[in-house]
Order: structure tokens, then sequence, then C-alpha cells
């Protein structure tokens, strides 16, 4: 079976060493957090817009916006959006040509020259089997090209010798399930994996993960991700909070210091849409700088189950630039930042097109 390892550069990326460090405070308290009803607006979630994300539906400000594209895969294949796309298919074809020149062009030590196969999978996608240097005895590239109008793909596999002809069969799968986004009703939208621009059609089983991350350009510290994948076997891994627990290897003088600087805000169990979860909220406060710091993750309910992921979702807003330690102009208070903690999870529902039965 042809395997491979997909790691999401984004899972992480706004999530902050402090939340490694909120177990050393409140350690006891493992309880579903409570719901006051108070009901906390900003400008942030007075308006929140729909996104088709994956098989899911998330809400994020109006202000937002997404940082460096998505990260996507599906079986394995990497989806990469090519901004901007060819303006026309003359472009793309001279494209196509060029990338055949040299890899035809390009020798390699046993197979002749870079390139193996030449397949075309659909009228606008082609794709190209090769090694990917000369050196390479072990495996093969898989680049597959595709191209519509106002959209343009590159899907990547990599494949060993053995598995060559599975890794052929599964890029091609992919890439005719492929349709440009049809339309902005996401309740119109056709069942699928939304990924940026477009829509991977399918209900059977696969392993599917999608993530991006985002920005608000009004709150310079402010950040948030957004990561789902589907699993067929229970997990192995003990649960966020414990994971977070398990991670603490500190002196006890260090230990004392941080936890002297970390204020408990929620630590516990929530649910999603009736998938169990944890979630981990921390102000971590210094030499007169904040972290606000948000975690959740909810896990699956029954193996093959793409409608029901493992989400994880995480938000954080800090008062100082990382690199030029100067404070930022804006910074959304303790209760603002759970007002849009709670908007952006509560805002995350199953399409549903997706329900599968």
């Amino acid at each position: 079976m042809l395997k491979a390892t997909f790691r999401n550069t984004y899972k992480w990326k706004f999530l902050f060493p402090v939340l490694l460090l909120t177990v050393l405070y409140g350690c006891d308290n493992y309880a579903t957090p409570v719901n006051t009803g108070e009901k906390v607006m900003s400008e942030l979630t007075k308006t929140m817009q729909p996104i088709c994300f994956g098989r899911l539906v998330v809400e994020i400000p109006v202000q937002a916006r997404i940082m460096d594209g998505w990260d996507q895969k599906i079986d394995y294949t990497k989806i990469e959006p090519i901004i901007p796309p060819s303006p026309n298919q003359k472009a793309f074809d001279t494209k196509v040509a060029q990338l055949e020149k040299k890899l035809k062009t390009s020798p390699h030590d046993t197979d002749g020259i870079l390139l193996k196969n030449k397949i075309q999978l659909t009228p606008d996608s082609i794709l190209f089997v090769y090694r990917e240097d000369k050196s390479d005895q072990l495996l093969y590239q898989l680049d597959a090209m595709l191209w519509r109008p106002k959209v343009e793909y590159k899907f990547h596999l990599e494949a060993a010798t053995d598995d060559l002809a599975e890794g052929i069969s599964i890029i091609s799968k992919v890439v005719k399930s492929f349709t440009p986004m049809p339309t902005t009703d996401l309740l119109s939208l056709p069942p699928g994996l939304c990924v940026e621009h477009g829509v991977f059609t399918g209900s059977d089983f696969r392993s599917e993960e999608v993530a991006l991350a985002g920005r608000i350009d009004e709150y310079p510290g402010l950040g948030f991700s957004f990561h789902t994948e589907s699993t067929d076997r229970p997990s192995q891994d003990p649960t966020m909070i414990q994971r977070i627990e398990d991670s603490l290897g500190m002196g006890d003088e260090i230990g004392k210091e941080l936890s002297a600087a970390i204020k408990f805000i929620r630590k516990g169990k929530r649910k999603l849409n009736g998938q169990l979860g944890e979630e981990m909220v921390t102000s971590y406060t210094k030499d007169g700088r904040t972290i606000l710091d948000a975690k959740a993750e909810f896990y699956y309910t029954a193996p093959t189950s793409l409608d029901r992921p493992i989400i994880t979702v995480t938000l954080s807003d800090q008062t100082h630039d990382d690199n030029t330690h100067q404070p930022y102009n804006k910074n959304l208070s303790e209760k603002e930042f759970l007002a849009l903690w709670d908007s952006m999870l509560n805002g995350i529902k199953v399409r549903p097109k997706n329900m599968f039965k």
C-alpha cells in the first residue's frame, strides 16, 4: 500500500509555546466550560462569513484574510493552486511543453532521462511521471497539471517503484474528481471536499487533510487556524490536554516562574455538533506583554466517517511583535477574545449534502 506523510504547516503556526505550560496552573480543573449566556459583541463577531472548508462550513470574521493559501491533501496527493493561473489554454499548453522538454533533456543514470511517462488524464489535465534527479533510484515523482478558465492546479504524489501503478491510479482519480467551485451558495454545493477554489467529489472513504490559517490586518497580533483530517482507525495518542501534560519537562524553578505568569481561563471538555473534544484557553503575561491563546480538538465519532473528521482550531492574540518587541496598536480584550473564539467554534457545521447515511 502506498504510504506518505503529510504534516500540516499551519497546525501549530498560531499555537504559542505558552499553551504547553498551561497545565502548570489549575491542573485539577478538568470540567466542561460553563456558558454564562453573556453576549460580548465586538466588531469582529458582528458579521461572520461562512467558508466551505473540507467537508465542513466554518465561519470567520468578514475582516479576516486567508494567509498563503490553503494546505490540502487527498489520498496522499498534495493539491496546490497556481496563483495567478495561466491566462488561457495556449499559455498553459506552453508551460506543459516547457516542463516536458526539461524532463526529456535531463539525463538519469538508469532510466536514460528523468521523464518516465506522460499521460493525458483528461482533455484539460496531464500527468508527468519522472525521477527527481539523476541519482534518485527509489522514488518516482508524479506531477499532474490541470487548467480550467480562471483556475490552475498542480497535483503531486511520490511513489516507490513497486507502487508506481497504484500511485498513478490514485492521482488520476483525484484529478478526475475535481470541479471548480460552481457556486457561492454553500448549501447548493455538491457533496465532496472543498479546497481553495474547488470541490473534489466523492464519498468513498479516503485520506483527506485540509488546513488554512488567517489574520486580521486591523489586529496585527491576532491569528487563527483550522485543520481537519480523516482517519480510519482510533487514535493511539493521548487527548490534547493529556499530550500537553505529558510534554512538560521543565525544572521546578522555571515552572514556578511560568505558572505565576499564566492565567487559566478554560481547560476542559467541549462538544461540537455531537463530536467530543477538548478546549484550552490561557492568558500569559510577563514583562508587560500578554498572549491570549486558545486551542480545541474534536475527535472523530466513527471510523471511516468523512463528514466527522478530526478537527483542530486555534486562535491567538499577542500584544507585542516577536521581532521588534514593539507593542501592537490594537488587541482584543479577554471578553472579546472569548466571544470570537466561541463564534468560530459555534460556526463549524457539517455541510448537509455531506452527511452520509
